[in-house]
């Protein structure tokens, strides 16, 4: 039902619909849990959440024009984070950037080219990034690039050099790269399945496919998150799996019919996973995003919604730094479909009956 009633809700995104005013949470400056990309009239803008989904703050300073900052990522060392944005470059151009991981920061470009750099991800020992660039001319693959100080040393290091596109990788503590392996088949149709590099450059298959994208390795590096489209009444949608690292045993997390999630993250304990969860419309266009999490020690598991208090807001590509969460809070949090629901019937009826003007 939901999907029928998506094109009614783009008003989401333009922000037509907005819940009542209430008490706001009180800002707290000094404390960074979680992070992710806000859309609105400048584009996306990476944004500090409570555990509740309360807007704490923009992370980064401007710029005043529009930019798409997404994917954020932050240093073992919880003092920097990197992120694909489009700043300097078409809205549609990523490069990767660096920033202090404090409010207001000052982002410095880490990447330059005309290559598009996206989906960046920290090795354990805090010395590189790993990152998806078309720099070779052609196809996404995987390159290296040494971080010092927040800066970058040196040139960007080859890694794959597969015939389709490397991307979204994850890294485990002796090195190995897991990392989404997609291979276009034309027609529009893609297959992909999930690689692993050995820190000796070995290349294994480690799933089938046909269409298992964007893993995430949990801390004590045995267990693989990544997102797989399930078959709901003649229609597909993504939903979050798990696996052994090894590729055996994968298990549907949660079933969330109608909406697609994908890009999860671990919190650094390995309790919580966060996802990016897309609502799309008829056409197969997104009209919404939200951030949703899943407590990994409940049963049954649950996906609640950071949901801003200030009204529905499209957030996406969480990223969770070293900071204790608060579980209470996440507790809280409203079961995500039914909170879906409840946004896309207040939308409607915005829709129906706009505010008057004075």
């Amino acid at each position: 039902m939901l999907r029928r009633l998506a094109p009614l809700v783009s008003c989401l995104v333009a922000g037509c619909y907005q819940r009542p005013p209430s008490a706001s949470a009180p800002k707290q400056a000094d404390r960074i849990a979680i992070i992710a990309a806000e859309s609105g009239p400048q584009g996306a803008r990476l944004v500090v959440l409570d555990e509740n989904g309360d807007r704490q703050f923009h992370l980064l300073d401007g710029p005043e024009s529009i930019v798409r900052d997404t994917h954020p990522v932050v240093s073992p060392d919880g003092k920097w984070v990197v992120f694909a944005s489009s700043r300097d470059r078409k809205i549609d151009a990523t490069s990767l950037w660096i920033a202090p991981l404090e409010e207001g920061a000052a982002p410095t470009r880490l990447t330059t080219g005309d290559a598009l750099d996206s989906h960046p991800c920290w090795t354990r020992d805090g010395k590189a990034i790993v990152f998806a660039s078309t720099r070779d001319g052609g196809d996404f693959d995987l390159y290296r690039l040494a971080i010092q100080d927040g800066r970058a040393t040196g040139a960007p290091e080859p890694l794959t050099s597969g015939a389709g596109h490397e991307v979204t990788p994850t890294i485990a503590a002796d090195g190995t790269i897991i990392y989404g392996s997609v291979t276009p088949l034309g027609g529009g149709q893609v297959e992909s399945h999930l690689e692993e590099r050995a820190p000796d450059g070995t290349i294994r298959k480690i799933s089938d496919g046909p269409a298992d994208t964007a893993p995430a390795l949990s801390p004590d590096d045995r267990v693989l998150a990544f997102a797989r489209p399930k078959e709901h009444n003649g229609s597909l949608d993504a939903e979050l799996y798990t696996m052994r690292r090894n590729g055996d045993g994968a298990t549907q997390l949660i079933d969330l019919p109608l909406t697609d999630e994908t890009g999860p993250v671990w919190s650094p304990d390995g309790r919580y996973l966060f996802s990016t969860s897309l609502l799309r419309g008829a056409e197969g266009n997104t009209v919404f995003t939200s951030v949703i999490v899943i407590d990994m020690q409940m049963r049954p598991l649950k996906a609640r919604m950071l949901e801003d208090r200030a009204g529905a807001t499209a957030r996406l590509t969480p990223a969770i730094t070293r900071t204790a969460l608060d579980a209470r809070a996440i507790a809280s949090d409203p079961e995500y479909l039914p909170e879906l629901a409840r946004i896309v019937a207040n939308a409607i009826a915005a829709q129906k009956n706009p505010p008057s003007t004075p």
